[in-house]
């Protein structure tokens, strides 16, 4: 680790590293979708958050700019001729915000759909700063960091894998000046060097202990636009923050680019760390709910049993939801009964497929029966609950999509509130990439291919591999999947009717993503309007 005395940084006696006066600049850059998009949301800068307070843990002044939030309700098209909208900053924007003294400008490229963007802006942000080291991190860049070097050469370096670290190592490394070969010793890194060759440095390790860290940095982000707006990851359930409480996943679905990122390892924060949090949240920022961005939030019963009894020990008046997709194998009825007492709002289940054989295939080890019991738990125990599906693996066959639609329409009548269904596609980073890079399926990393990668989140779109479906009947399996599911959750459970005009129109809060992205759909017409 580099260092400065604390002492220099206390004075700003620094002799020739007076620039740690200087602030690094994090961009977070808006978010990418199709223009047909069904679903886009627009979540708090929660990694940006934590890279800033890691910064100013080391007396740096970070200058963080939150390309969304600054700008949330403006939809600009990439190219009139393009299928992208980008919501946010432009990029001419974005640049203006760039403090001309930075010591250093880290840009972020969480997902591989935001790429093409993302090239504009570093495009623009070095032709206007040609002499600020730029670096770039997120989990497109852990995952093609040579691509990305070869793209854009004169980035400094790409941060592989957990950021905070990295980038604290970085920001000293520039502060020094930023010569010689040092930057090679840096752990977490890759870079160009001299002669245009890759060099990777010493492959590093993840935080250890996650209660060491310091809390997100949320005083320098726009957070306000999202708690008083509705906005985040889930569904809307007022004033709402953002949370960690583990990082990184012990599975290796063969369909995510997570393991790349950040390995296999699972870490959990001391449950009574995590409520220390969401007391301070409540009583400086006046929220009342928040939501969990754990990659799979409960892999272990003891460590919800342990987090769920220290709120009732609290009695803090508060609610919650777990929206990012987890496990059922933990989710049994004394949890689902704990997750009701807490005021667990929202649980989402990741199934992915109806098929066991593609179960097998994509290496996803869960079983559909223990899945549809924990679901039909929390049912009883009053949640709403949403189980995410995939259709267009490589490998699946018609019986394989049909198994899942049923499945889907199966859930409809448990009473699950959400069953959307995606498209699956080859996110970089995963096993099912690189073998299609390997077969040929995927010959180059083009402007077709980023570009087939939203066709997630658009009904009408779907994914450029080859498929032993057709594109085109896939997409219709979807459409008739989707429409079934919502039209038989309304006819078995008609008081949802009420319950959806009154959530939408009267208390503007949402029970289930359907509703909140029919309130979405409604703000993105209203801003478009109002742009015209």
């Amino acid at each position: 680790m580099f260092s400065v005395n604390s002492n220099q940084l206390e004075s700003g006696d620094l002799g020739e590293n007076s620039s740690i006066l200087s602030p690094i600049t994090l961009i977070r850059p808006p978010i990418v979708s199709s223009k047909a998009s069904f679903s886009a949301p627009a979540t708090p800068p929660l990694g940006l958050a934590y890279l800033s307070a890691a910064l100013k843990k080391e007396n740096f002044k970070v200058c963080p700019i939150d390309a969304l939030g600054l700008d949330i309700e403006t939809y600009q098209e990439v190219d009139k001729d393009d299928v992208y909208l980008y919501r946010g900053l432009s990029i001419e924007k974005i640049i203006a915000l760039i403090p001309e003294d930075s010591l250093m400008i880290g840009i972020s490229c969480m997902f591989s759909q935001e790429w093409l963007f993302v090239i504009e802006l570093l495009e623009g942000v070095h032709l206007k700063y040609p002499d600020i080291p730029i670096v770039v991190g997120g989990e497109h860049v852990s995952a093609l960091y040579e691509e990305v070097l070869h793209t854009c050469s004169f980035i400094k370096a790409c941060a592989i894998g957990e950021g905070e670290e990295t980038l604290v190592d970085l920001a000293f490394y520039f502060l020094q000046g930023g010569k010689g070969s040092q930057l090679s010793g840096i752990a977490g890194t890759a870079s160009l060097d001299s002669t245009g060759s890759l060099v990777l440095g010493p492959k590093r390790k993840r935080i250890q202990d996650l209660d060491e860290m310091p809390l997100p940095d949320w005083d320098s982000m726009p957070i306000e636009v999202y708690l008083s707006s509705g906005y985040g990851h889930g569904t809307n359930q007022g004033r709402t923050m953002p949370l960690l409480g583990t990082r990184g996943c012990p599975y290796s679905c063969t369909f995510c680019s997570n393991k790349q990122m950040w390995t296999t390892r699972y870490v959990t924060r001391t449950p009574s760390k995590i409520v220390d949090e969401m007391e301070f949240y409540r009583d400086k920022y006046n929220v009342s709910h928040f939501d969990f961005y754990d990659l799979t939030a409960i892999v272990r019963k003891e460590w919800y049993v342990a987090f769920a009894e220290e709120l009732i020990k609290r009695g803090m008046d508060i609610s919650y939801s777990l929206p990012s997709g987890t496990r059922s194998e933990a989710i049994d009825e004394e949890v689902t009964a704990l997750m009701h007492k807490t005021k667990c709002r929202y649980l989402v289940y990741a199934a992915e497929t109806g098929s066991q054989r593609i179960l097998k295939l994509i290496n996803k080890k869960v079983s559909l029966k223990s899945l549809v019991q924990s679901m039909r738990s929390a049912k009883k125990n009053q949640m709403s609950i949403r189980c995410n599906l995939m259709l267009g693996f490589p490998d699946e066959t018609r019986l394989d999509v049909m198994k899942t639609v049923l499945f889907q329409l199966r859930l409809a009548i448990l009473g699950v509130d959400d069953v959307p269904l995606y498209m699956f596609s080859p996110y970089p980073g995963s096993h099912i990439f690189n073998q299609l890079r390997e077969s040929g399926d995927i010959s180059e990393l083009n402007k077709e291919y980023y570009e087939g990668l939203i066709c997630q989140m658009d009904l009408f779109k779907g994914n450029r591999i080859p498929t032993v479906v057709s594109k085109r009947e896939l997409i219709i399996w979807r459409i008739v999947g989707m429409t079934l599911f919502y039209s038989l959750s309304y006819l078995f459970f008609p008081k949802r009717i009420i319950r959806t005009y009154v959530n939408i129109f009267k208390v503007h809060k949402t029970t289930t993503v359907f509703e909140q992205r029919i309130v979405d759909l409604l703000r993105r017409r209203k801003a478009n309007q109002h742009s015209q």
